[in-house]
């Protein structure tokens, strides 16, 4: 098994070993794949999800039976609601014991399947080369997504066979009749508008999609989950749309006559509260994924689509962009370090960052934008910066997020994972409490009344620390690190977001 995850090109794994998975992590130590011990199951998939997400490469890891398993799973629903390829292999009980209720003994088809893009667990030995590559076919082909193996304890210690093939993933190319409807719709159009979504991304079509807007004209809005796949200070990219999105790439979406969405669902989050009076063409790869607003509907990679969308038209629309205004001056010092890739917790900070950074590239910007995973900053930036080990990674974080994952600073140390944390700590779990303010008039369940010296806990792990009082000190303390470093950013809890009306009370 772990010959064959190598021939498909796997270096990296996150992971905890135990009981019923030693036999894997003998044959792991002897491979040319890099194991990171991490301190928790879940962080392992955000970390295998973070380097997925910065590399557009599958991530890998590997949990043991039982509650190990059950760990993993809490973790990999995040992948599976963004859209991730993510990996997971987990051991169980030996097959003789599968189905009698004893110890670590659980239905892990039941849990994983509805989170999962495959699942399968490999009872004949000689069938594990073929259900290996399917998982990594499932994880990149179509919209991409989780997998998961579980390989009972009994079955690990028999033989395998080497099939000696690398699966490769087919391309859907969109029907020509579809293309040619496309392209009358946009020439008879006066105001086109694009709406790039992270499939997007996914389909690595940056430089396709840049060329096609600057030979028509036609200007360009995002998904939250699809920043970055045109540069933000571009003339033709006004930024995300939706709850959170800019104020001008919402009035464009209002305004438009024709909305071409590239890779994008077009959620509640992306279009609710806008009055769309446009036709609507929808492209995804995943029919599952159309909208029932969408006019047109054609399937397709969005690459193979762009190649095709031949446009012998210049418009000339009359424009005017605008940044996010709801933010703070730490989020604009943490995000004027451009070339960073940033990984995003959840909380207030979320808003401020997002609102500060101006996208430059289409794996930059790192979340969970389905999931609203608390603790998915930290460990999804290790796997960012092991996958760009060059590369700036910055995470920004609350205090409730990195009390979360705190335990990983044990696994950035022993790794020498040289990452940047920028900690906003408000002492609360400051989103919930604002909500709780404007729903009930007062708040319940969400302050910290005695934090702990977050400094001190980071020192204990070996790990660099500093708490700054200014904007200005907290960009001098980035210019310099030069080893894994904390930055506490002390916040106010009368620090507030703009929240209009909270969802709950729709």
């Amino acid at each position: 098994m772990i010959n064959t995850l190598e021939r498909l090109g796997f270096r990296i794994a996150f992971g905890i070993p135990g009981m019923w998975s030693i036999p894997i992590y003998e044959a792991l130590a002897s491979s040319k794949i890099k194991h990171i011990l991490v301190r928790h199951e879940q962080n392992a998939v955000f970390a295998a999800d973070g380097y997925a997400r910065s590399s557009g490469n599958i991530g890998l890891c590997f949990g043991s039976a039982g509650q190990g398993a059950i760990n993993i799973a809490s973790g990999i629903v995040t992948p599976f609601r963004d859209h991730s390829p993510v990996l997971s292999i987990t051991s169980h009980i030996p097959t003789y014991e599968q189905g009698k209720g004893w110890i670590e003994d659980i239905d892990l088809r039941a849990v994983f399947s509805p989170i999962t893009k495959f699942f399968a667990q490999i009872e004949d030995p000689l069938k594990a080369y073929e259900i290996l590559c399917n998982a990594y076919l499932s994880c990149i082909e179509g919209c991409p997504g989780p997998s998961h193996i579980v390989i009972p304890g009994d079955i690990q210690r028999k033989e395998s066979i080497d099939l000696n093939y690398i699966p490769i993933p087919k391309k859907i190319i969109p029907k020509e009749e579809d293309v040619k409807i496309v392209i009358e719709k946009i020439l008879n159009a006066k105001f086109p508008l694009i709406l790039a979504g992270r499939g997007c991304i996914l389909s690595n079509s940056s430089d396709l999609l840049l060329r096609f807007i600057e030979s028509t004209g036609i200007p360009v809005v995002t998904s939250m989950m699809g920043r970055g796949i045109i540069p933000e200070d571009h003339p033709l990219c006004l930024g995300p749309v939706g709850r959170r999105g800019f104020e001008k790439a919402n009035k464009a979406l209002s305004q438009c006559d024709l909305l071409l969405v590239l890779g994008c669902r077009l959620t509640n989050m992306t279009i609710s509260n806008i009055d769309l009076k446009c036709q609507i063409i929808q492209v995804d790869i995943e029919e599952k994924n159309f909208s029932p607003i969408a006019n047109i509907k054609v399937k397709s990679d969005i690459s193979s689509f762009l190649e095709r969308l031949n446009i012998n038209k210049k418009f000339m629309i009359n424009i005017k962009k605008s940044y996010g205004e709801d933010t703070i001056e730490y989020a604009k010092a943490i995000a004027s370090f451009s070339d960073a890739i940033f990984t995003i917790d959840i909380g207030q900070h979320t808003i401020w960052i997002l609102n500060a950074i101006i996208a430059k590239n289409p794996r930059q910007i790192i979340f969970s934008g389905n999931m609203s995973s608390m603790g998915f900053s930290i460990p999804a930036a290790i796997g960012a910066k092991l996958a760009n080990p060059n590369g700036r990674v910055i995470s920004i974080v609350g205090d409730g997020g990195f009390q979360i994952s705190s335990s990983e600073l044990a696994t950035i140390k022993e790794n020498d994972i040289t990452i940047v944390i920028c900690l906003f700590n408000n002492r609360s779990l400051g989103l919930i409490r604002q909500i709780q303010e404007i729903v009930y008039g007062r708040t319940f369940g969400v302050n910290y009344s005695d934090s702990p010296d977050y400094l001190k806990l980071a020192e204990a792990y070996g790990i660099d620390a500093i708490r700054v009082s200014s904007p200005k000190e907290l960009i001098e303390v980035i210019n310099k690190v030069k080893e894994p470093t904390l930055i506490e950013i002390p916040i106010s809890k009368e620090e507030k977001v703009k929240i209009t009306k909270p969802r709950i009370l729709e």
